[in-house]
């Protein structure tokens, strides 16, 4: 009997040893192929219901349950089918709740789990997403173009939150066009009738939503018309390059249809001043945009104007101005232009001549135009690139204006024989601010000697010497016995 009762012993000790094998081997295996049957992983969809479904455990010799549970979170571990977020079935596959009043990213997480007595056993957790749902149509929509237009072939400007393509059309909404990918900027061809265009847009995001054209700024209108936009021609100031000084702007206004213009004058640092053959409806402010109406503008002609602007600031130098000018379709055109308000020499020179006398050394200036200048002095150096002092004893008087100049002279009788000397000729302005009267390259003047010393070689033989005072007494004492 006892070898017997060892016998069941055994076999009993076997049977339990195998079953907690099978059941711990159970315990370790996860839920196999689990995936979506309506959505893609990282992707956007308005499908409000996520299906999923797995393959059925390998363990057959136990009920298998699997726990599962949809929620926000890309962490989650399954130890329990106890709470009210957790799911069981014996299934392969679920349905998650309606998700339409949360739009998000959702994932999926499940275990297989089995029961041995009173305790649970779970498999490792299987998660699965995130899948994005997205119910809401793109919002702040927009399309605008410009309001009068001559070209069939306009720029569009569109916006649109959350929008991944967009439907634009001549016809309406959603109609003889095709979805293409969202952009902020299009180039659109107008239908070829001369009057007012409509263009429709719709919008759609990733996850299909598409907006219905209900709202106001889904749609742009655009005037179509024959007419041209006005134009400015020969915009110049008064001279070109570095050397404009004067504060007139040249140009001619020309417009195909003719009529009423209105022109705008801005610049961050200039003043604009009405010419006689402008109405002026603004006011001239430094820093703002000045319009003026150009009431008779005959089709097809070039009508020259002229424009005077100052700076609004002694410290300006530079000006960049921006004159647009509009029909009264809408239609415009604008153009710039950079110009120096004043140069570094106010006096333009048309001649400096340096001259040896017997006695000393004349010089000879003349002026063309004379702004804001107070008079001259003149400096002296015995090197080119020495130290240069003032030899004049008072300012001489400036006596030219913006419009002519003068001729003026000085005579230098401090000289000793022998020596070489330099010359500056300075202007000076109303606020006693100093300028040298540099020699302008393209300025041509006879008898330029600025850069050459008085020639005191009086007999021409070379050498400036004693033989020098002897020939000039001799031509002085010829020159009194003559008279």
């Amino acid at each position: 009997m006892r070898i017997i009762h060892k016998a069941y012993v055994k076999l009993i000790l076997l049977l339990i040893t195998s079953f907690f094998a099978v059941n711990s081997a159970m315990a370790f295996d996860s839920v196999k192929n689990v995936r979506s049957t309506t959505h893609t992983k990282d992707a956007y969809s308005n499908k409000t219901i996520i299906g999923m479904s797995w393959d059925a455990h390998s363990v057959t010799t136990t009920t298998i349950y699997y726990c599962y549970v949809f929620n926000t979170s890309s962490d989650y571990t399954i130890t329990s089918s106890f709470g009210s977020s957790i799911k069981t079935t014996t299934n392969q596959s679920v349905l998650s709740d309606d998700f339409s009043s949360s739009n998000g990213a959702y994932y999926f997480h499940i275990a297989a789990m089995k029961e041995v007595g009173w305790d649970e056993e779970f498999s490792a957790t299987v998660t699965k997403g995130p899948y994005y749902i997205d119910t809401k149509a793109p919002t702040n929509v927009s399309i605008s173009g410009p309001e009068t237009t001559n070209s069939r072939v306009v720029t569009l400007s569109l916006y649109a939150d959350g929008a991944t393509q967009m439907y634009i059309s001549n016809s309406g909404y959603g109609i003889s066009g095709s979805w293409e990918s969202y952009a902020t900027s299009k180039q659109w061809t107008l239908t070829d009738e001369y009057e007012t265009k409509t263009v429709y847009v719709l919008f759609k995001d990733a996850a299909g939503n598409a907006t219905d054209g209900s709202s106001s700024n889904a749609r742009t209108n655009i005037i179509y018309t024959s007419n041209s936009a006005p134009q400015i021609r020969n915009l110049t100031a008064q001279a070109s390059g570095n050397q404009i000084s004067a504060p007139n702007i040249y140009f001619d206004l020309y417009d195909q249809e003719g009529g009423v213009i209105l022109m705008t004058v801005s610049s961050a640092n200039l003043i604009a001043t009405t010419p006689d053959d402008i109405t002026i409806t603004g006011v001239s402010v430094s820093g703002s945009s000045t319009t003026y109406t150009i009431s008779s503008i005959t089709p097809a002609e070039n009508k020259g104007l002229t424009l005077t602007v100052g700076s609004s600031s002694s410290t300006v130098t530079s000006s960049v101005l921006t004159i647009t000018v509009e029909d009264s379709l809408g239609l415009t055109s604008s153009s710039t232009i950079t110009y120096k308000n004043t140069e570094d020499l106010l006096a333009k020179l048309a001649k400096f001549v340096i001259t040896p006398k017997s006695d000393g050394v004349q010089i000879q200036w003349q002026t063309t135009s004379e702004i804001d200048t107070a008079g001259f002095i003149i400096k002296r150096s015995e090197a080119k690139d020495g130290i240069y002092t003032t030899i004049t004893d008072n300012l001489i008087q400036a006596n030219g204006n913006s419009m002519s100049g003068e001729s003026y002279e000085y005579q230098d009788y401090q000289i000793d024989i022998g020596k070489s000397y330099f010359y500056q000729l300075v202007e000076i302005d109303f606020d006693n601010n100093e300028r040298v009267c540099n020699i302008s390259s393209e300025v041509k003047r006879s008898g330029d000697s600025n850069n050459e010393p008085p020639n005191y070689d009086a007999n021409g033989d070379g050498d400036v010497n004693v033989g020098d005072v002897i020939y000039l007494l001799r031509e002085l004492t010829k020159s009194q016995e003559s008279e």
